[in-house]
Formats: structure tokens, C-alpha cells, sequence
């Protein structure tokens, strides 16, 4: 758990089952756990920030008006990097 972070929490461990004797399984369940926890880890991070393109970031991203007509053509359907990875490691296989 991040140093900076330990203040969210009551406790400076996270551990649970993973409900699975199965290594392969568990080593799923623990990526795609790290992963989910690293996403909101980040959001909380840049939550308050005041960083150059906040505004881009998929938590506070809102569908919204339309600046000119050059504008209309951005689509707000993004992917996480945390989804990118899954899907890559899906469709590569991990090593």
C-alpha cells in the first residue's frame, strides 16, 4: 500500500481469499485485484489535484456541450490502462 495513502485506510494491509486452490486461478484473481487497487489508488491521488488536463481524466469526465464543431467528433469512451493491460495480456498471453 502507498505510504501517502495509508490515512484511507484502517489498516496498512489488504489480504483476503482468493477462494481458490488453483495457482493459475489465483494469480488471476490477484492481478486483476492489484490492478482494480492501483486504479483507485490513482483516483484517489489525482482526485484534488490540480494537474494539466484534469479535465481528461475518466473520473470527471461528463458529457458536456460541445466547445465548436471540431469538438463534436471526441467521444468520451476510454479505457482504463488497467483494462488495456487485461485486454493485452488476454490476447497475448502472459509469459
Amino acid at each position: 500500500m502507498p505510504v501517502g495513502l495509508r490515512q484511507n485506510y484502517s489498516s496498512g494491509k489488504i489480504s483476503y481469499s482468493l477462494r481458490t486452490r488453483s495457482r493459475v486461478i489465483a494469480l488471476s484473481r490477484a492481478n486483476r485485484a492489484a490492478c482494480k487497487l492501483h486504479e483507485f489508488w490513482y483516483r484517489l491521488r489525482t482526485q484534488d489535484a490540480d494537474l494539466p488536463g484534469n479535465h481528461f481524466l475518466r473520473h470527471s469526465l461528463t458529457p458536456q456541450a460541445p466547445l465548436s464543431s471540431a469538438d463534436a467528433s471526441v467521444t468520451y469512451d476510454v479505457l482504463t490502462l488497467s483494462e488495456a493491460m487485461l485486454t493485452y495480456l488476454r490476447l497475448k498471453g502472459q509469459p
